[in-house]
């Protein structure tokens, strides 16, 4: 029993399961993975935990309880890499569905192309073509 538990944590460590492993992630990550992508998650993260029961974060202040568990989310929304739709909700963590609309997005992307993290939990990069016609999340910007 005890080297199955430290296999399991030594293959953790090693990022052999990834940090998709087991949280539903709709993206490939590991060690090549750009610094927005890890950005993006820890904002999905917030914004999932911020919606719900008529909830949704309309400022970067209903998502400061969380700058001390996703730190890298939380500053880049702060200095402007990330721009959030405000007023956008996400599923909650585990109940599925959720639509291609586009939620957060590196501030690039308008004009040059970047990561965008979809109402679906999806990130994924987009053209700057792409992104002007891809559908955004109802809220306000």
């Amino acid at each position: 029993m005890r080297s199955t538990v430290s296999g399991w944590l030594v293959a953790l460590a090693a990022g052999v399961l990834g940090p998709a492993a087991g949280c539903g992630s709709k993206t490939a990550e590991g060690p090549d993975t750009p610094a927005v992508v890890n950005e993006l998650r820890e904002v999905e993260t917030m914004i999932r935990a911020t919606s719900g029961a008529g909830r949704r974060p309309t400022r970067l202040a209903d998502l400061a309880a969380y700058e001390q568990t996703q730190p890298l989310g939380y500053r880049a929304i702060k200095s402007g890499e990330i721009v959030v739709i405000w007023g956008a909700s996400m599923p909650g963590e585990g109940q599925g569905g959720g639509t291609e609309e586009v939620v957060a997005y590196q501030k690039k992307a308008p004009t040059e192309g970047g990561y965008v993290l979809l109402h679906n939990g999806t990130i994924k990069p987009m053209t700057a073509d792409e992104f002007q016609k891809a559908p955004k999340a109802a809220g306000k910007q």
